[in-house]
Formats: C-alpha cells, structure tokens, sequence
C-alpha cells in the first residue's frame, strides 16, 4: 500500500481503483465505457456508459488536535442508456446489477480495492426513469459509501499543550489527596 493512500490523495487512488475494477469487469452493453468524468455526449452507437464520482468527503477528527481523520466519501455511479438499448428500464436494471455485484467482494484482510479503503457499503439507487412509456434515454445512480482512514502530517494545529500537576488534599489522614494533571493548548 502506497504511502499516498493515508493523505488526501487516498480519494483520487480510490476512485480509479473503482473504474479499473468496473472496466476490468467488462459488463454487458458498457465495456470500457467506464470514465471518471466526459465531456462528451453518450455517442449513438454507443449502448451505455457508466461515470464514476465521489461527490463529498466528511472528516471527523475524534480528538482536539486534528492529525487523523476517519473519513466517509460518497461514491456516485451513474449509468447512462442510450436509445439503441432494447429496453432501457432493463438495460439499466441489468448494468446496476452488474455494477454493484463488481463491486461487492471484500478482501478481509486487507480491505476492499487493495486496502485504500475499509468499508464499501451499497446506500441506494436512483433512476431518472418517468411515467413516460417511450424513452430514448435514462440514466440511474448507485450510491455506496467509502469508510477510509486519514492522516495529516504538515499543517493544522499542532499538539502543543502546556501540562500542569495538581495535588490538593481536604483535611488531613490518608485518602484525602487527589492528583490530577490539567492539559492546556498554547
């Protein structure tokens, strides 16, 4: 595992191990039309297409001094139909399907997609499919969750803390000292 997968840069690593298992995988009607992004409209000869996003990244630091971060990116895939699909309800059914199953199996011991991350969990789907009966084209989302770990080295606050030993006792005998330290940032 690459020193880069505990920085920020563990999102983009992250993100191209997705489209390189998805094109690896090689599905039915999409091929290698797996991107991280396109400019380009799907093209007409073109079944489907599927596009990778990580659309948020939240960071929870866990203590008063950020160094580590637990952090949960959202991992958006959308699946795109064009009108040369038979049916683009089942096209688009049948490519998710794909998709997810692609995307599912856990190596244990060292996470899912070579360790950059350490939970992959499926969160919904979501098609732009309408009430119309005649469609040339749709598109439906897969949302899964990334759980990875995170840690910032340069930058930040720093664990600078001012340390204080405190004893006082209440009366006198034996048991009634307390000691405690007080910790203070500068």
């Amino acid at each position: 595992m690459a020193e880069s997968l505990r920085t920020l840069a563990a999102i983009k690593v992250f993100r191209h191990a997705v489209i390189d298992v998805l094109k690896a995988k090689s599905i039915d009607g999409i091929g290698e039309n797996v991107f991280e992004s396109r400019t380009e409209k799907i093209w007409p000869e073109e079944t489907g297409a599927v596009i990778v996003y990580t659309t948020g990244t939240t960071f929870d630091d866990k203590r008063t001094s950020p160094r580590f971060y637990v952090a949960s990116t959202m991992v958006e895939i959308d699946v795109i139909a064009s009108k040369i699909a038979e049916s683009v309800n089942d096209f688009l059914d049948d490519v998710s399907e794909a998709v997810v199953l692609a995307l599912q199996p856990i190596e244990k011991r060292v996470g899912p997609f070579n360790g950059t991350v350490k939970r992959f969990v499926l969160k919904s789907f979501e098609n732009s499919l309408s009430g119309l009966s005649e469609l040339e084209w749709g598109t439906q989302r897969i949302t899964f969750s990334a759980d990875w770990s995170c840690c910032l080295t340069h930058g930040g606050p720093a664990d600078e803390f001012v340390t204080g030993k405190n004893k006082f006792s209440v009366g006198e005998g034996e048991g009634n000292e307390q000691s405690f330290e007080t910790k203070v940032q500068t």
